[in-house]
């Protein structure tokens, strides 16, 4: 006997102890977490308690970093949405003589990005602009000939090879102050146009007096343009500024205009070359200090009073947005800066807190894992019994190799389902559990039972349907009666034309392989009765259908070629019963369905025919048998 390989491994595995991958995973993602952090917290204790300035000046750069990202996410849409307008005409999915098309693009670009006060498309070959303007509370498309820019924006974008923003300017048709990011657009290469949007300063302004009601230590910030001109401050979020008729400076309010004068003196000097006091203390030569500033080379700092109160001023200076940089700046109250001394004291409560949550969110991604794990687990079993229809669909999963094993399994699934219909699942299960270690099925002698059906008049009635519709057909036909002939066990071993072949007592031993037969044939009635009904409606006439059974000794086994082999059966048993089917046809008279049985089959039933009824009919003689064989016939309800 041939042993499967790896079952030497398996069985010297038994006598292994196996941890469960829920508890493995859970406990050494918490514990390393709890180890790692607990380091990093102790270390952070250790250098705030001597580094608290240091710690002062990191979380006022944070501040300034946070307002950053947040006032280039309210800009950087706007470029985007050229980008992406600019990608679609180019590559042809939107023609640019296409008005509708480009004007409902251009409106939905608005409804995305509130932030824009307006986008379009200006064509090089007339000169119109097509696009949409938000108007209050909603976006209007507007069609324009020749815009007095025209001209020059078309000149601009035909010299840059991507979008790019321009200073501020003045926008007559929407009444206010907009920055705005215009590109080329190029299809096959040649200049077609350009595409541009605008971002007004309003809702910008918006922007950061929210932002601010978010920040902790009453940081509020605001941006310059060309250090005396205010590009958006919290004040101007409901403030509207006419700037029309304004020639030589920018068309944006000065810092006195803005009514801020915490930011109006932003340029008052305090202390030692315009800083302020706690901030030249930083800089008076402690070493740890100056390493902040080397961080920091980006940031300027400053410092000036107002009524009594001394302010903060951090500086950054961006330029990637305009033809000259703005300057952002975040403010803070000097009160404020002190009261983070004070708050050092609970950094040991909040520090263990987090600890506690990291090690509950890394013990929380340890079961996320396992759960994947023991889903595939479990589907691999329901795999193991062959149950394809059954297996359950794994989910896709957030981790990359989890995801590709659950879309490998899956599709692996997919495959069998399809090969199950190719192949008996019934039979190969069978065949497994017989005898799971044997390398090869032996060919042998057993006593079976085999089942002939056939279609009478099959091809007078394909003739009236389609190929698909016969074939469908064939289908429900097939799948009805193999569900009646597996409830009782049997194998269908092949389907042949519009026959079907089936055998009771192998590969499994079944003493009662005759009853089941005949209790197949008899449920097989109803099948007939259900297709007579169906044929009524559908105005064709019945499908009659005869039916074989014979007894006795056959072949069984794997017989074919090299290549490819079935697991069947052969002998006189089997011609037998198909000649019982034929004979069939020739008394099947007004009756759409007639089960002719073998005396050996009867016989083998013995008493369990109690329940179907059988008439003798009389002896046949059989082509291809010397003697007569006594024929029965099964009774079933009409």
């Amino acid at each position: 006997m041939l042993t499967l390989p790896g079952c030497e491994e398996t069985t010297a595995r038994k006598g292994r102890w196996r941890l469960p991958i829920t508890l493995v995973l859970t406990l050494g993602f918490g514990g390393l977490m709890l180890v790692a952090v607990a380091s990093v917290f102790w270390l952070g204790v250790q250098t705030s308690g001597r580094n608290t300035y240091n710690l002062l000046a990191d979380k006022a750069e944070l501040a300034m970093n946070m307002v950053e990202a947040r006032v280039r996410a309210q800009l950087d849409p706007a470029r985007n949405q050229v980008d992406y307008l600019t990608n679609l005409l180019a590559m042809g999915q939107v023609s640019i003589q296409d008005q509708d098309r480009i004007e409902t693009l251009t409106r939905g670009a608005l409804a995305a990005t509130p932030q824009v006060a307006g986008i379009g498309v200006l064509r090089a070959e007339d000169g119109r602009m097509l696009g949409a303007t938000r108007m209050v509370n909603t976006e209007s498309a507007f069609s324009m000939d020749k815009p007095a820019d025209a001209a020059e924006i078309l000149a601009d974008v035909l010299k840059t090879g991507s979008a790019h923003w321009l200073d501020p300017i003045w926008a007559d048709e929407i009444a206010t102050t907009v920055m705005p990011v215009q590109g080329p657009l190029r299809k096959d290469g040649q200049f077609i146009g350009a595409v541009a949007s605008v971002v007004g300063f309003n809702g910008l302004s918006r922007f950061l007096r929210d932002a601010d009601k978010g920040m902790e230590n009453d940081i509020s910030a605001f941006i310059l343009f060309d250090d005396h001109y205010v590009l958006a401050h919290p004040a101007l979020a409901e403030r509207k500024f006419d700037f029309s008729k304004v020639t030589g400076r920018p068309p944006l309010p000065t810092l006195e205009e803005v009514g801020d004068p915490v930011a109006a003196s932003i340029w008052s000097v305090v202390g030692p070359d315009g800083v302020g006091t706690k901030l030249a203390k930083w800089n008076e030569g402690k070493k740890v200090d100056t390493r902040v500033h080397e961080r920091r080379s980006d940031v300027q700092f400053r410092q000036a009073e107002v009524d009594g109160v001394s302010y903060f001023y951090l500086l950054r200076s961006i330029s990637d947005y305009g033809e000259h940089p703005f300057t952002l700046v975040a403010v803070m109250r000097e009160e404020d800066v002190d009261r983070e001394i004070e708050r050092f004291q609970h950094l040991l409560v909040v520090g263990f807190s987090i600890l506690i949550g990291s090690v509950l969110a890394a013990m929380i991604v340890g079961k996320m894992i396992s759960r994947r794990i023991r889903l595939l687990s479990g589907a691999a079993v329901a795999l193991r019994d062959l149950d394809f229809q059954n297996v359950p669909r794994l989910p896709d999963s957030r981790f990359r190799e989890v995801a590709d094993a659950a879309a490998a399994f899956n599709a692996m699934i997919s495959g069998l389902r399809w090969f199950e219909t190719y192949v008996p699942k019934s039979l190969v299960l069978r065949l497994i559990r017989r005898d799971g270690a044997q390398a090869e099925i032996p060919s042998e002698e057993r006593e079976v039972t085999v089942l002939f059906t056939d279609i009478k008049g099959f091809s007078a009635m394909a003739e009236k349907m389609s190929p698909q519709e016969t074939a469908d057909w064939l289908n429900r036909h097939f799948t009805r009666i193999a569900a009646c002939i597996e409830a009782e066990g049997g194998t269908v071993d092949k389907f042949i034309g519009d026959a079907v072949m089936a055998f009771w007592g192998a590969p499994d031993e079944q003493p009662d392989h005759a009853a089941r037969a005949l209790r197949a044939a008899h449920a097989i009635a109803q099948v007939v009765a259900e297709e007579a009904e169906e044929a009524r409606v559908a105005g064709r006439p019945p499908v009659c259908l005869r039916v074989g059974v014979h007894s006795g000794p056959v072949i069984v086994g794997n017989i074919g070629a090299a290549t490819r082999i079935n697991y069947t059966i052969v002998g006189d048993t089997v011609n037998t019963a198909a000649r019982l089917e034929a004979l069939g046809g020739e008394m099947m008279g007004d009756e759409c369905y007639v089960v002719l049985v073998s005396d050996d089959t009867v016989r083998a039933a013995g008493n369990c025919t109690i329940d179907m009824p059988l008439a003798p009919i009389g002896a046949f003689s059989l082509r291809g048998r010397v003697a007569l064989v006594d024929v029965w016939r099964l009774i079933v309800p009409s």
